[in-house]
């Protein structure tokens, strides 16, 4: 892309953007080169990075999101070893844990790299430099200082010192208890003057204490000498240390030399890790935004579906979505009232054109395109500069004569109140003549206007398009909604009534204008309204159908929960009544075996009798024994139960066909592998599968005769004739991602919502893949009764990642 044009950068907020990108970024690399960022040179390039920004995305949805965090910047210290200078402690530490955590990062997108190729294939530049960074930070501790253990010498010298400052310590101990010195002593301490021990003596008593001057207090009254008879230890301590620091350099040096002799691969490192940390804080943002994928296309054209501000989002603020549609090479003319979105359409179309430029996802809905621009240019706000002499219309004219003459094919100009600050019919006739320049040099164009002359151009012209953002009669406030072919009225008798102008300057004014004016404008007031109220009944109907699913599932769940709790109370009772049961037939058994011991004694009838009461024990238990559910079927009809009609036999516990004529009171009935002739009267008809043949007879009976079986609906190539309308997020259902079951019920319930709100098309994203689930879409939209046609998309549809249903009118 060109270099970025910085009024344009200035009018579009793309700083700001920026801004927000680079603070998603984990590494002071990743931020640096967020910011330098001028787009990517290739419409392939930047395809390949949105399909990169996809995977991170996918992988923090996954709870495995690239581990970046660890990784310090090492450009520096690179450089400086690469002129054989040793790092410091710091550097080196910081060497350590950065080569860490970029194996970290290798490891992890080796890990996930069948989700994530186009990641993983960056993270393989990342050369395995554990040789070098795991001595690092094992010769440091949690502190970032040397261990004893980092050479075979470190440790004695260390110990050495520490022997010699413990026997300091216990000398100066006694030297200031010593008779001879505690008197002259400013107080009972030692202390350290340019690393040797020294007492504090007062200025009285200098000439009784023997030694080396270091110095004296701020107030004058204290002089620290160092006795003679430490002179000697603190010089062999001072020289342990100073071997201990040249062991340390050596230490440094060596550790400095394996980085030296890695630096390449330190910095092909660094530079994938940077070029990872750009593509994952561009996730982040797009996670923020609510953003999708987009289509880039070698065209330059805008076809965004439901796009946003995406520094409005960032911000919190409110933001309606809108579709924006410019043919290539075209010029959308956007009228409507002051303060409406007519702005923000201009700057949303524009950042997201430079976010496409970036591999960027954008703010809009998934199955949005946008062409690829060569530049983005813009005039936007008030061009007025006393510096330079300009006034508000001379610096529009001055801006509009770089855009002329940069202008061409691949261009996109963005221009707000064009032609804006002089006399209205001069400034309408020049504002005619720079759009058709523009389109004469190929330029796709967007331009905001309060000129009836453009909307009368737009209207009338091919190359031009109208659009207006809406207005609320009734509240008398912007709806901010943009309305493409259609003209907007500008409404400034209505503003200026809102903002408290006195009326009867408001009325004069319409008076003024006349009862031609005012009729055009009521005429484009009254449309844009009529459009503001289909699109919220529309939204109302939707919301409606929603609403209803969601009762029915709630009805479905709840019925569910009362069946499973139905189903466990069932039981609860079954084993309670079975445990009842099995306690009365253990008591009858034991009845009858003490009536078989006693039976010769007891008379023959009283056993009878007492066996026939055990009898009846029984069977009084069994009657309250719960009965299982009775099977979905009814009884069946006079000449009904013909061959292969489904049935159920509820005393044998099982389903299956009829598979005979039936005579004299039985019927045959085939129940998987055993055949069985059972009474008419135990044979219920099996409503659901009953249900399910009647369905499958009306889809065959709806396939048309042939000596082959053929499809009810032919599936044909994007080059039919049917045209399906603009796609918009109300017509079409994304199912990317689901299982075919899921995708069959999704697209039943979106037919019934589209034949309800009298839609003639629809269409269905499934994506590429493997190719199943748009499989399964095709063969279930051929046999659907309310399904004309259907086709895949064409190229501005989604090519054949979108099937395109056109639907039987109603």
């Amino acid at each position: 892309m060109q270099g970025l044009d910085p009024q344009t950068a200035a009018d579009l907020g793309w700083p700001t953007l920026i801004d927000h990108w680079a603070a998603r970024a984990a590494t002071a690399r990743g931020a640096a080169a967020i910011r330098a960022e001028v787009g990517l040179p290739t419409i392939d390039a930047a395809r390949a990075r949105i399909a990169a920004v996809s995977e991170a995305r996918h992988l923090a949805a996954i709870d495995a999101a690239v581990p970046l965090g660890g990784i310090d910047e090492l450009g520096p210290a690179i450089a400086r070893v690469r002129k054989a200078a040793a790092l410091d402690a710091s550097e080196l530490v910081a060497v350590g844990r950065t080569g860490q955590a970029l194996a970290r990062v290798r490891s992890h997108l080796r890990k996930h790299a069948d989700v994530a190729p186009a990641l993983a294939a960056i993270a393989a530049a990342i050369a395995d430099l554990g040789h070098v960074f795991h001595p690092i930070l094992e010769a440091f501790d949690a502190d970032g200082k040397l261990v004893d253990h980092a050479s075979p010498a470190l440790g004695p010298l260390r110990k050495s010192v520490v022997a010699l400052t413990a026997q300091l310590d216990r000398r100066m101990e006694e030297l200031v208890n010593d008779p001879r010195y505690a008197p002259l002593l400013q107080d009972d301490y030692y202390t350290q003057r340019e690393e040797r021990y020294v007492l504090p003596v007062r200025t009285d008593g200098k000439g009784f204490v023997k030694g080396i001057v270091h110095g004296t207090s701020h107030s004058g009254q204290t002089i620290f000498i160092e006795p003679e008879e430490i002179v000697d230890l603190n010089n062999r301590k001072k020289l342990a240390e100073c071997e201990v620091a040249d062991e340390e350099r050596r230490i440094f040096a060596r550790l400095s030399g394996w980085v030296a002799e890695e630096a390449d691969g330190f910095d092909a490192a660094m530079v994938a890790a940077g070029a990872l940390d750009v593509i994952v804080a561009g996730g982040r943002l797009a996670e923020d935004l609510i953003a999708a994928a987009p289509e880039l296309d070698p065209a330059p054209r805008v076809a965004l579906l439901h796009a946003r501000h995406p520094l409005m989002l960032l911000a919190g603020r409110r933001c309606v979505a809108n579709d924006v549609t410019v043919a290539a090479g075209g010029c959308l003319v956007i009228s409507g009232p002051n303060a409406g979105g007519k702005t923000v359409a201009l700057k949303t179309t524009g950042l997201c054109a430079l976010m496409a430029r970036c591999g960027l996802h954008l703010p809009a809905e998934s199955g949005s395109a946008i062409g690829w621009f060569t530049a983005v240019r813009s005039d936007i706000g008030d061009a007025q500069s006393l510096e330079a002499n300009l006034s508000t219309f001379t610096g529009h004219v001055t801006r509009l004569r770089e855009l002329l003459a940069d202008g061409g094919p691949g261009m996109l100009v963005l221009i707000d109140e064009i032609a804006v600050g002089t006399d209205p019919e001069q400034g309408a006739a020049l504002a005619q003549a720079v759009i058709e320049a523009l389109a004469a040099r190929g330029v796709t164009a967007m331009v905001t206007t309060h000129y009836e002359r453009l909307k009368a151009v737009a209207a009338t012209d091919a190359r031009y398009a109208n659009a207006s953002v809406g207005f609320d009669l009734e509240k008398l406030e912007p709806t901010f909604k943009l309305h493409l072919g259609v003209p907007g009225s500008s409404g400034a008798l209505v503003v200026a009534r809102r903002v408290g102008l006195p009326a009867e300057v408001v009325d004069r004014a319409g008076v003024i204008l006349g009862d031609v004016g005012m009729s055009v404008e009521r005429l484009l007031a009254s449309v844009a309204d009529q459009q503001r109220r289909i699109e919220e009944e529309r939204v109302a109907l939707l919301a409606e159908l929603e609403a209803v699913e969601a009762d029915r599932q709630a009805s479905r769940i709840a019925r569910d929960r009362a069946r499973a709790t139905g189903d466990r109370e069932h039981v609860r009772t079954h084993s309670e009544a079975l445990g009842a049961l099995r306690e009365a037939r253990a008591e009858a058994e034991r009845v009858r075996l003490e009536l078989r011991r006693k039976e010769r004694a007891a008379r023959q009838a009283d056993v009878q009798q007492a066996r026939r009461q055990l009898v009846q024990v029984g069977t009084q238990v069994s009657r309250h024994e719960p009965k299982p559910p009775l099977p979905p079927g009814r009884a069946a009809r006079d000449g009904e139960l013909t061959p292969g009609t489904p049935v159920i036999v509820p005393s044998l516990r099982g389903r299956g066909v009829v598979a005979g004529a039936p005579e004299r009171g039985k019927v045959p009935v085939q129940l998987g592998a055993m055949h069985a002739l059972v009474d008419l009267a135990e044979v219920l008809v099996d409503t659901h599968k009953q249900a399910g043949a009647a369905v499958a007879r009306e889809r065959k009976a709806a396939a048309p005769a042939a000596p082959t079986p053929a499809p009810a609906v032919a599936i044909v190539d994007g080059t039919d004739p049917a045209k399906a309308g603009a796609r918009t997020p109300s017509t079409t259902l994304d199912v990317r991602g689901k299982r075919v079951d899921e995708t069959i019920t999704d697209l039943d319930r979106f037919l019934d919502e589209a034949l309800l709100t009298g839609k003639d098309a629809i269409f269905v994203l499934h994506g590429h893949g493997t190719g199943a689930l748009r499989a399964a879409v095709r063969e279930h939209v051929k046999r659907h009764p309310a399904v004309k046609s259907a086709r895949p998309g064409e190229g501005n549809e989604g090519g054949d990642g979108v099937t395109v249903v056109l639907l039987k009118d109603a």
